[in-house]
């Protein structure tokens, strides 16, 4: 594969431990781990490619949403991956808002961490940007709640595969109103496209593939 790995990860058995499950997918000289965001950043600068970025959320110096906001601008292209030990939604949402592609638990295994990477190299769907401890999706039923009864019908027309000007039709709204609540959707279940939300409605039980027949 010719696509470049940036890693960037302070404690250095983890950092250790990434390189090692990057090498199943990577060549090592597509390869590059750093201790924190300056030094990958750096080396954007520079000139150099990059296809994926693994960054921890708790990096010494810049972090966080922070990070990843900026590798978002200057890799608009690239695949943003977070790895953190942290299992906060709000921690996640704040990060998946500011440009993650996903949002992996540490706890997670190697094996889970290099399934990932390919699903997004390939340009696969994922289930969930968030991934937790043992490759679980999150996905829970406070996020169902949060919609707005207009946002669920909406989420079950975008399952049946309608476009946002059907869904207007269907519902007797403005497309700007169904984008506004795709939005919102998208928002809420932490997703980034409509497979991905579609396969969030499922898990929660909002949409079922006989709803489509």
């Amino acid at each position: 594969m010719t696509k470049f790995a940036l890693i960037i990860e302070d404690h250095p058995i983890f950092r250790d431990a990434l390189m090692v499950s990057m090498r199943g997918i990577f060549d090592e000289s597509r390869l590059l781990a750093v201790s924190s965001a300056e030094e990958g950043l750096s080396h954007v600068k520079a000139g150099g490619s990059v296809d994926i970025v693994m960054l921890d959320l708790g990096l010494p110096g810049m972090n966080g949403v922070e990070a990843v906001a900026s590798f978002r601008r200057k890799c608009p292209a690239a695949a943003i991956i977070v790895i953190s030990a942290s299992e906060e939604r709000r921690e996640v949402d704040a990060v998946l808002r500011a440009g993650a592609t996903a949002f992996i638990s540490k706890a997670a295994s190697a094996q889970v961490i290099t399934d990932i990477m390919r699903k997004v190299l390939n340009d696969e769907p994922l289930e969930s940007t968030w991934i937790s401890r043992g490759g679980n999706q999150k996905f829970c039923e406070e996020q169902a709640l949060m919609l707005t009864p207009r946002q669920r019908e909406s989420l079950v027309l975008l399952c049946q595969g309608l476009s946002n000007k059907e869904i207007g039709l269907r519902l007797g709204v403005s497309e700007i109103t169904v984008k506004v609540h795709i939005s919102s959707i998208f928002r809420t279940f932490s997703v980034r496209n409509r497979t991905q939300a579609v396969l969030a409605a499922r898990r929660l039980g909002i949409f079922s593939p006989e709803q489509a027949e």
